[in-house]
C-alpha cells in the first residue's frame, strides 16, 4: 500500500485537526439551536393572555407614578381660589359590584353611613366638579372589626387609575397600649398589649408607604365624574367624601411673616417635657415602647428592664404614624426639640413629617431630616440649635403626630425598581443563550446574539451613575451604598467594554440584583428611636443628653455583675416550685423552644387569661429551637435523662414525641379526657407523626406547608397557566428550559435533608412509608415503586436541578416557578418589594384520580407539644394543652406576635380555625387552604430514622450513580427493615 502522506507527518496532523474542528462545528451548531428555539418560543407567547386566576395586574407599573404625574401638575398650576369644598354622602353611591353595601350608625355618628364589608367588590360615587382644577380627596373613615390589618382599596376615575400609587390605598386604623407597664416579681416591666382605638378618622387621600409627603392632587375638568373604589381588604365605614381645591403649604419665611403681622410674641421660661412612650396612638401595632440601657435615658433602666423609649428598629416603614397629646399653659410661638437616636442607615438620614393638630405648619416640617450620629442628642426643630422654628400654639390641649417618610430616596427608590426589573430581564436574556451554567471557554458572542444588551447594560450603568450622585448629595459623604452601587457600575461598565466577559461574569449580575433587591429594602428604612419632646419657650435652654464614658462604664460593670445572680432564661414572673422544685401543684413548668419575644406574649397571655380562669401559674423558659429536635443530644434528652424534665416542652420537633414514646417518657394524650374534642381542632394528616402503638404522644403546635410559588409576569410571557397536575408540570418543562428557567422541587428538606419530596409521590401514587403494623416498611408495594420512578425521573429525565438557592433563583427569574415551604412566602413578601403584585402561590401539582378529582397531597413539617411522663402535674399540663391550642388562643396569640413583629413573624398555627382568622391576604389564604386539604405528614416508628436515611441513599444511587430504579429501592426496602428489626427488638416490641 502507497501511502501518499508519509506516517507521522505533520499533514497527517493537519488533517485531524481539521476533522475536529468540523466536530466541533456540529456540536456547537447543535448547542445553538436551543437558544433560537427558545427565542422563536418567547415570541411565540409573549402575546398571550394573562391567567385568569391573575388578581392582580402585573403590567400595572408601566402607569405613571405619582412623581412623574406631580411634575406635570407643576407646569399647568391650579387656580381654584373661589371654589368651596365639595362634600359628598358615602352612602350616596351610584353604582356598586357585588353585595350591596349596608347604611347604617356606627361609632358616635349620628347620621347612617355607608358600611363596606367583603363581598362588595366595587363603589361608584358621581360627583359634579364646579371648575377645572386640583383637588385633594379626603375621606371620613371608621374602621370595622376585621383582622386588624390595614384597610386597603383602589382607586380609580372616570375608569381610569390617574396614577400607579391609587391601585392601592391605605386607611390605617389606630392602635394604643392596654395600659402602662406592669412589673412581673423580678422587676422588670412588662410590655403591655397592643389594642385598637375605634374612631373616626377624617384624612386626605396620600400614600401609605411614605414615599411622597403631601396628599395626592387630582386633576379634574369641570363636570361629572365617576370615583370608583375597588375592594382589596379589610371591613370599612365611610362617612363623607369630600373635594377641596389643592393648595401648597407654605414655607417658614413666609409663615413667620404672618406671625409678625398678626403680633404673635413668643412665649417666656415655659417648658413641657413628653415621654415619648406614654402611650402615643399610633397607626401600625408593630411601633412600640423600646428599652435603652443609656444612663440618661428617662426613666434610667436602673439594671432592670425597662421600657423607656419609643420606635427605634420598629419604627422604620414608610406611612407609619404616632401622635402624642400635650398642653401648653398659654398662647405664643414655642420651640420644638427632640430627644432622638439615628444610628442606623450606614451614613443616611431618616426623614419625618411633623405635624401639629393634623397638619404641618409649613413645608419644612414636612419632610424633616434626622442626621445619623451614633449618640443620642436634642435636635431642635430649626435650621439649627441656635435658629429654630418657632410654631403657633393656642392655650390648651394639642397634637403632636410624627409620620416615617422616605422623603428624598422615593426617587432613588423608584430607579433602582426598574433598574432591578431591566436587570432581572437582562439576565433571563443571557440565560436563554447560555443556559445556567455558562461554558467558560466557549465565546457565546452575546452582542451579537442579544440585540440591544450592551446598550442596556450601558443605561444601567448610566442610570446607578445617577443614583450615586443622588445619595452622596443628600448624605454629604460616601456611603457604604453609594460605593457598592460604584462597584455595580464599574462591573456593568466592564461588560460593555469586554462583552466576552458577561458569561463569565454571570453569577456576578445574579449578585448585583440579590444586592439591589437588598438596597431597595435599606433605603425605604428609616427607623429612629425618641426618648422625649419638649415644647418650650425660645429662652429655655435644653440640657445635655450624651453620657460619658465613664457613665457608660459604670453602667456596663453594674449588668455584667447583676447577670451572675439573675436568670435570663425565666419569663416574667418567675415562681418558686415547679416541676424539678418543690411540687406545688399550683406552677407548671413550661419550656418553650422559640425566641424570647414569642415566649414573652405567651407569659402574658398565661398570666392574664389561663392562670385567671384555673388558678395554675406558670414558668416559662427559653430554650434555642434545635434543643427541642431529635437527631442529637438536646436539653429535653439531658433533663429527661436526669429526672428534671419540664412539665410541658412547646415548639418540639415532630420526631422527638416518638423517642420519648418508645421509652415511655410521654403522656399518652388520648387516654386524657377531652381529647376527642382537642383532636378536631387539627388536620387528620398532621396527627400522623405523634401516633405510636395505638397512643397519641403531642399535639400539633405550628405546621409549615409545602405549596406552589410562581412568577406571574413569567408565566404569562411564557403563555403557561399554573400547572394543576404533575403531567401539566412535565408539559410546560420544555418551554421553561427552552427558554433557559428551570422548574425547583427540592428532593430533600433543606433543614434536615430528609427525602421530604418523595412523600408528595408516595402519598398520590396511594402508598405508605409502613404496614399497617408499622413494623416493616411499605416501600415494595407497586404504589410506592411508581411514585419513587416519578420522583427520580424528575431528575433523571426532567433534569431538575438537584440543588439551588429558589428564594434568589425566583428573583431573578430563573426558576420562575418552583415547590416550597413557608420560609420561602415569608421571604418573598417580606425581602423581595421588586417582586410586589409578580408572584402567587398555589397548592402543590397532584395526581388526576378516576373520579375527576385531583390529589394534592402534600407534607410540611410541624412544631408540636410534649407532656412529660416525669409530671406530677400532669391533669394540670393537659388543662394548659387544652387553653394553648384552643383556636381563640392561638389566632389571639398570632395576632399579638404579627403585631409586635411584623409580617415576617406571622404564626403558621396548625389550628385550622385559628389559621384562617390570622391576617394571610384573601388570595393566599384561599391557595393554602386548598393546599391544606391534602396535608399528610410521615408517620414515625421505633427505627424509622433510618427511613429516610435509606430513601436518600436510593434516591444518591438512582440520580447521581446511574443506578437501575427497583433495584435501589429495593436494596433500601432491605436496609429500612433490617434496622426496623433491631431497634423493635432492642424496645421489646413483639413481632
Amino acid at each position: 500500500m502507497i501511502h501518499i502522506f508519509p506516517r507521522g507527518s505533520i499533514w497527517k496532523k493537519i488533517t485531524g485537526i481539521a476533522l475536529t474542528l468540523m466536530m466541533l462545528s456540529v456540536t456547537i451548531g447543535s448547542a445553538i439551536q436551543p437558544m433560537e428555539a427558545s427565542e422563536r418560543l418567547r415570541d411565540r407567547y409573549s402575546n398571550q393572555s394573562k391567567a385568569a386566576s391573575d388578581q392582580i395586574d402585573v403590567d400595572s407599573i408601566s402607569k405613571p407614578t405619582y412623581r412623574q404625574v406631580a411634575e406635570h401638575y407643576k407646569q399647568t398650576g391650579n387656580s381654584l381660589d373661589s371654589v368651596k369644598e365639595i362634600i359628598h354622602p358615602a352612602n350616596s353611591y351610584s353604582a356598586f359590584g357585588g353585595t350591596a353595601p349596608a347604611s347604617q350608625v356606627v361609632g358616635d355618628g349620628s347620621k347612617p353611613t355607608l358600611v363596606w364589608e367583603k363581598g362588595t367588590d366595587w363603589i361608584e360615587w358621581t360627583v359634579d366638579v364646579p371648575a377645572s382644577g386640583l383637588y385633594n380627596l379626603t375621606f371620613d373613615y371608621y374602621p370595622m372589626p376585621g383582622k386588624r390589618l390595614p384597610i386597603e382599596r383602589s382607586l380609580f376615575i372616570d375608569g381610569e387609575a390617574p396614577f400607579r400609587e391609587t391601585q392601592r390605598l391605605y386607611f390605617y386604623r389606630i392602635w394604643a397600649d392596654q395600659g402602662e407597664p406592669t412589673q412581673n416579681n423580678q422587676g422588670d416591666d412588662v410590655r403591655p398589649s397592643q389594642v385598637e382605638k375605634a374612631a373616626w378618622v377624617s384624612a386626605p387621600l396620600t400614600d401609605g408607604n411614605g414615599l411622597y409627603a403631601e396628599p395626592f392632587q387630582f386633576s379634574l375638568s369641570a363636570g361629572k365624574h365617576v370615583i370608583r373604589m375597588g375592594f382589596i381588604q379589610e371591613p370599612v365605614s365611610f362617612g363623607q367624601i369630600r373635594l377641596a381645591p389643592a393648595s401648597e403649604t407654605p414655607d417658614y419665611v413666609k409663615v413667620k411673616s404672618s406671625y409678625d403681622a398678626s403680633g404673635l410674641k413668643p412665649v417666656s421660661k415655659v417648658d413641657i417635657k413628653v415621654q415619648a412612650e406614654n402611650n402615643p396612638v399610633k397607626s401600625d401595632p408593630t411601633i412600640r415602647r423600646e428599652s435603652n440601657g443609656d444612663p440618661l435615658v428617662e426613666p434610667a433602666s436602673e439594671l432592670k428592664f425597662r421600657l423607656n423609649v419609643f420606635g427605634d428598629w420598629r419604627w422604620r416603614k414608610g406611612g407609619q404614624s404616632a401622635t402624642w397629646s400635650f398642653t401648653v399653659p398659654e398662647d405664643g410661638l414655642y420651640k420644638i426639640g427632640l430627644k432622638v437616636g439615628e444610628w442606623w442607615g450606614n451614613g443616611l438620614p431618616s426623614y419625618r413629617q411633623i405635624q401639629i393638630d393634623g397638619k404641618s405648619p409649613f413645608k419644612e416640617l414636612e419632610l424633616y431630616p434626622f442626621t445619623y450620629s451614633r449618640d443620642w442628642r436634642i435636635e431642635t426643630l430649626g435650621k439649627s440649635a441656635n435658629e429654630p422654628y418657632l410654631v403657633h400654639l393656642t392655650k390648651g390641649e394639642h397634637k403632636l403626630t410624627m409620620v416615617a417618610q422616605i422623603g428624598p430616596f422615593q426617587p432613588i427608590v423608584e430607579s433602582l425598581a426598574t433598574e432591578s426589573k431591566k436587570l432581572s430581564d437582562i439576565i433571563r436574556r443571557i440565560i436563554m443563550v447560555t443556559g445556567p451554567t455558562p461554558d467558560p471557554n466557549y465565546e457565546y458572542e452575546l452582542d451579537k446574539r442579544i440585540p440591544g444588551l450592551l446598550e442596556e447594560i450601558q443605561a444601567l450603568a448610566g442610570n446607578l451613575g445617577l443614583q450615586i450622585d443622588a445619595l452622596r448629595a443628600i448624605s454629604q459623604e460616601d456611603t457604604s451604598m453609594a460605593n457598592s452601587l460604584l462597584m455595580m457600575k464599574n462591573l456593568f461598565d466592564h461588560m460593555v467594554a469586554k462583552p466576552d466577559s458577561i458569561p463569565r461574569q454571570l453569577d456576578d449580575l445574579n449578585n448585583s440584583l440579590t444586592n439591589l433587591g437588598t438596597w431597595l429594602i435599606d433605603l425605604q428604612n428609616q427607623p429612629l428611636v425618641m426618648d422625649y419632646f419638649m415644647i418650650s419657650a425660645p429662652d429655655v435652654k435644653w440640657p445635655g443628653v450624651k453620657s460619658s464614658m465613664w457613665k457608660k462604664m459604670g453602667s456596663t460593670l453594674k449588668n455584667f455583675f447583676t447577670s451572675f445572680r439573675k436568670d435570663y432564661t425565666g419569663i416574667g414572673s418567675v415562681y418558686k416550685g415547679g416541676a424539678s422544685g418543690n411540687g406545688d401543684d399550683d406552677i407548671l413548668d413550661v419550656w418553650v423552644g422559640r425566641g424570647r419575644e414569642w415566649a414573652e406574649i405567651m407569659k402574658e397571655m398565661t398570666e392574664s387569661d389561663f392562670t385567671k380562669k384555673t388558678g395554675i401559674r406558670v414558668n416559662i423558659n427559653t430554650l434555642p429551637a434545635g434543643q427541642l429536635n431529635s437527631g442529637s443530644v438536646n436539653t429535653l434528652l439531658l433533663a429527661a435523662s436526669s429526672g428534671k424534665a419540664p412539665d410541658v416542652a412547646t415548639g418540639v420537633g415532630e420526631q422527638l414525641p416518638l423517642e420519648f414514646a418508645i421509652r415511655d417518657a410521654a403522656v399518652d394524650l388520648s387516654k386524657l379526657p377531652g381529647y376527642d374534642s382537642v383532636e378536631k381542632q387539627f388536620l387528620p394528616g398532621a396527627m400522623v407523626p405523634f401516633r405510636y402503638n395505638k397512643g397519641v404522644y403531642a399535639l400539633p403546635e405550628t405546621q409549615d406547608f409545602n405549596i406552589l410559588i410562581y412568577r406571574k409576569d413569567i408565566l404569562k410571557e411564557l403563555g403557561l397557566s399554573v400547572p394543576q397536575t404533575w403531567d401539566q408540570v412535565g408539559q410546560m418543562i420544555p418551554v421553561l428550559q427552552q427558554n433557559g428557567m428551570q422548574f425547583y422541587y427540592p428532593p430533600t428538606n433543606p433543614q434536615d435533608r430528609s427525602p421530604l419530596g418523595f412523600a408528595t409521590f408516595l402519598y398520590q401514587n396511594k402508598g405508605e412509608f409502613y404496614t399497617a403494623d408499622g413494623k416493616s416498611s411499605g416501600l415494595s408495594t407497586p404504589e410506592a415503586y411508581k411514585a419513587f420512578k416519578e420522583w427520580t425521573e424528575l431528575y433523571t429525565n426532567y433534569k431538575f436541578p438537584v440543588y439551588a438557592d429558589l428564594f434568589n433563583r425566583f428573583r431573578t427569574g430563573e426558576m420562575p416557578i418552583g415547590i416550597s415551604g413557608y420560609w420561602t412566602y415569608v421571604l418573598l413578601s417580606t425581602a423581595a418589594p421588586e417582586l410586589a403584585g409578580r408572584w402567587g402561590i398555589a397548592a402543590t401539582p397532584g395526581h388526576a384520580q378516576a373520579n375527576g378529582e385531583i390529589d394534592h397531597t402534600a407534607g410540611g413539617q410541624i412544631q408540636s407539644v410534649v407532656i412529660f411522663k416525669q409530671s406530677k402535674k400532669q391533669q394540670q399540663a393537659w388543662e394548659f394543652l387544652k387553653w394553648w391550642t384552643n383556636k381563640d388562643v392561638q389566632a389571639q396569640f398570632g395576632r399579638e406576635l404579627e403585631a409586635l413583629l411584623g409580617v415576617e413573624a406571622r404564626w403558621n398555627t396548625a389550628n385550622m380555625e385559628a389559621f384562617s382568622q390570622l391576617p394571610w391576604p384573601e388570595e393566599d389564604l384561599k391557595a393554602l387552604s386548598e393546599g391544606w386539604k391534602y396535608f399528610k405528614e410521615q408517620p414515625f416508628v421505633p427505627g424509622g430514622y433510618f427511613t429516610t436515611r435509606h430513601i436518600a441513599n436510593a434516591w444518591n444511587r438512582v440520580v447521581l450513580s446511574g443506578e437501575n430504579v427497583r433495584e435501589s429501592l429495593e436494596q433500601a426496602v432491605k436496609d429500612i427493615n433490617k434496622e426496623l428489626e433491631a431497634k423493635q427488638k432492642e424496645f421489646g416490641v413483639s413481632p
